[in-house]
């Protein structure tokens, strides 16, 4: 009788073949490797603050939104001047803001990589409270005070007055009729260098550029009028127009009294009011046609923003339109 082999030799053959055929294919497998390490979380970047400086004038006071309009100076570090509303602080008393008040406070700043995730306006205070303008009118027991007229636009005639020049001589913004007038208000004792200043440069700039055609600067006046009479005297103007450059008839100096001064002030947007140490007020240009209708106005705390380049373009167009 055949007797067949047993079967634990069968599978003893099996496993050497197969431990061949892994050993031939280079696959021989040892111990499974242990798994990997599951990656380290990303830490998440810190939340950063930082404070800048705000100053800048009050357009617009919304309780009911709980914000500020407010055409802000450059944020140095941060952003450009501009004007947006700004969220409040709960508990801010609305009734301590008026449209026209210049402010300074700080915006604190919450930022995470560089990117801005929140803010707060703290500690911002009125630093300079907006001013009515001064207007007076002669009733029959003298002056009054009035609700002030309706600023001028494009077009409107503006109002005569009386001025006093760096050389003492008396004369009406009437008697300039027939030239192209660019007119701004200073105060010689400014010592806020982005105010008069500014200004008192941005003329100088002007009239040089006036002055380069010969023809035009025959047809153009140039007027810094200062609103503080009680000080700049013809003789502190005097000395004030040659620091500047001023160079009559094309530049010129002068002052007018508080009752002129209200004839004009208003209508043309301007506001001031003497305080402790200064004179606080907003910052006006206008620019008027030969025929003493007013051609262009700027007016606010950042009227200063006009380029030369294109007052020059204003002035000059007034001038070839005259056709004189």
């Amino acid at each position: 009788m055949t007797r067949r082999p047993a079967r634990s030799g069968v599978r003893a053959v099996a496993l050497i073949l197969s431990a061949a055929a892994l050993a031939c294919s280079g696959r021989v497998e040892g111990p499974a490797a242990p798994a990997p390490a599951p990656a380290a979380a990303k830490a998440e970047p810190p939340v950063e603050t930082k404070d800048y400086p705000l100053a800048g004038e009050v357009q617009k006071v919304d309780p009911a939104e709980k914000s500020l309009q407010i055409r802000h100076e450059k944020i140095e570090g941060f952003m450009p001047a501009m004007t947006m509303p700004f969220r409040m602080p709960d508990g801010t008393d609305f009734s301590e803001f008026h449209a026209g008040d210049y402010v300074e406070g700080t915006l604190r700043v919450r930022s995470k990589a560089g990117v801005t995730q929140d803010y707060d306006l703290v500690g911002l205070e009125v630093v300079k409270p907006a001013i009515k303008p001064l207007v007076l009118e002669m009733g029959e027991d003298g002056p009054r005070l009035v609700s002030p007229p309706t600023r001028l636009r494009p077009g409107d005639e503006v109002p005569d007055f009386t001025m006093i020049d760096q050389d003492g001589a008396s004369r009406k913004l009437s008697d300039l009729k027939g030239f192209a007038v660019a007119l701004t208000f200073i105060y010689t004792r400014c010592p806020l260098p982005e105010f008069c200043p500014t200004m008192d440069r941005k003329f100088g700039e002007l009239a040089q550029s006036v002055a380069a055609n010969s023809a035009r600067a025959g047809k153009v006046r140039l007027v810094s009028l200062s609103f503080d009479p009680d000080h700049d005297t013809p003789e502190v103007l005097r000395k004030h127009a040659a620091i500047r450059g001023a160079k009559p008839p094309l530049w010129t100096y002068a002052t007018a009294s508080h009752e002129d001064l209200a004839k004009i002030a208003a209508p043309l947007g301007l506001t001031f009011g003497a305080m402790k140490d200064e004179i606080v007020h907003n910052l006006c240009t206008a620019v008027i046609g030969p025929d003493g209708r007013l051609a262009r106005l700027e007016v606010g705390t950042r009227a200063n923003a006009w380029t030369t380049s294109d007052m020059l373009k204003t002035i000059s167009g007034l001038v070839a339109a005259d056709g004189r």
